[in-house]
């Protein structure tokens, strides 16, 4: 079975976060610790507190003021909850036939409705993928995919993805434990499936972006399993 093992520190950390606000141990309206205090609290470097920190600003939970601190910012009631964690192959297929249906309608709307200054976001976070690291390369890569979801300029695929993330970047990573040889090359070769993406996004060609994003997901998912799945091989 697959395990939490393959989760990064950071987003152990702030799975932990996290959870002292739904369960209200940090109430709404409540001051956090610091970033020093964290880092001593569970034994590690404040970079990866700050890289939690960042998620949970990035997804309005909490926010900071100058001079006072880092604050929570929503209730109980208003966070949004992500899907069940991977556990199984079975899990990982079923990720994978979501993201088809969902992120080919997604680049296909990008390509009609992106603004200018979306365009440029979908290019900068492409930019970070050719530049980066193998290891940082699942968390840039899910940079990229949800720049194309909200150049749909509909907050509802937004927030869908946002909730698969964990999903998305476990399977990023399990690809990486399981071919560490090969990684450069896979990078290479996921690079051009965006590349292929963000000319469609670019050139307003929604059937071509559609079907660059459903390819990619398809090779993706033939990288990390081996074989491609047929419709009825895993129903349940």
């Amino acid at each position: 079975m697959v395990t939490a093992k393959t989760l990064k520190l950071s987003d152990q950390i702030y799975e932990q976060l996290r959870q002292s606000i739904e369960s209200e141990q940090w109430a709404y309206g409540m001051k956090i610790a610091t970033e020093l205090e964290l880092s001593d609290q569970y034994g590690v470097s404040r970079p990866v507190v700050r890289e939690a920190l960042a998620r949970l600003k990035s997804e309005k939970l909490i926010d900071s003021k100058r001079g006072s601190g880092s604050f929570v910012t929503k209730q109980r009631g208003e966070i949004t909850k992500g899907f069940r964690p991977v556990g199984t192959v079975v899990d990982i297929i079923h990720g994978f036939e979501l993201r088809l249906s969902v992120e080919a309608d997604i680049a296909y709307l990008a390509a009609i409705r992106r603004t200018d200054e979306q365009l440029a976001e979908i290019k900068a976070a492409e930019a970070v993928l050719i530049g980066g690291t193998d290891e940082k390369f699942g968390d840039s890569d899910f940079r990229f995919h949800l720049a194309i979801a909200q150049a749909t300029n509909n907050p509802m695929y937004v927030s869908t993805l946002t909730m698969l993330r964990e999903q998305i970047l476990f399977g990023m990573r399990l690809t990486g434990v399981m071919a560490p040889s090969t990684a450069g090359g896979r990078v290479g070769i996921v690079q051009g499936e965006h590349r292929a993406i963000v000319d469609a996004v670019d050139r307003r060609d929604p059937g071509a972006a559609k079907a660059a994003m459903s390819e990619h997901l398809k090779s993706a998912r033939k990288r990390l399993l081996g074989f491609e799945p047929t419709p009825d091989q895993f129903q349940q």
